[in-house]
């Protein structure tokens, strides 16, 4: 197991019908999934969702935050795309869940991919930092869906369908953290003038 756990979340509701991203309580998260290089898990909502080789669990506070205890508890770190604006708050007030209350007091303790490559390329232009993007121009693969079509999905019962995007999330995630610190550097285009243009980074 690496010290190093991505983490993602999908819900199967909106910011805007709930009247925005400051209610992040209102939130229903449906999939929370992590990643750590080898072995996946899958805390989700719906007991029927079964992903081959991953081990599954509840979507519950107390399970959720366990697991995530442990893994602080060996001095491990936490990993995600926009996750301290996004995925832990969300688990936090949505989930009411102590240990992502506990992890987003530790900052050391967190990766956060999205505001580490936004800082290290506010010098080269206005340079695209979704997960979608860097991963195409990067990893050389795409996401499995958007992330606004995840509610839709999950709403018609397409409940593996969205646990394994969920999952394949958090593994690109690892798989770029990984990259950009092996290569010291991450491309992403310029939305000013379509070019690809290379990052150097100090992860």
């Amino acid at each position: 197991m690496s010290d190093i756990l991505a983490l993602d979340i999908e819900t199967s509701n909106y910011s805007w019908e709930i009247g925005g991203w400051n209610n992040l309580s209102l939130f229903e998260p449906t999939v929370v999934a992590t990643w750590d290089g080898k072995n996946g898990n899958i805390f989700s909502k719906e007991d029927s969702v079964t992903v081959e080789n991953m081990e599954t669990h509840e979507l519950h506070p107390q399970i959720l935050g366990d697991f995530l205890q442990e893994h602080i508890e060996k001095g491990g770190k936490i990993l995600g795309h926009n996750i301290i604006s996004f995925d832990l708050p969300v688990i936090r007030d949505a989930l009411d869940c102590w240990a992502a209350r506990d992890v987003l007091g530790k900052s050391e303790q967190i990766i956060d991919t999205k505001i580490l490559f936004r800082k290290a390329s506010f010098s080269y232009g206005k340079l695209l930092s979704s997960l979608s993007e860097l991963a195409k121009h990067n990893l050389g693969q795409e996401k499995m869906m958007q992330s606004e079509d995840a509610p839709i999905a999950w709403r018609e019962g397409r409940y593996n369908e969205v646990a394994e995007y969920c999952l394949k999330d958090a593994q690109l995630t690892y798989d770029l953290y990984m990259m950009g610190r092996e290569n010291c550097m991450l491309k992403s285009r310029c939305k000013e003038t379509g070019d690809i243009k290379e990052v150097e980074l100090e992860w």
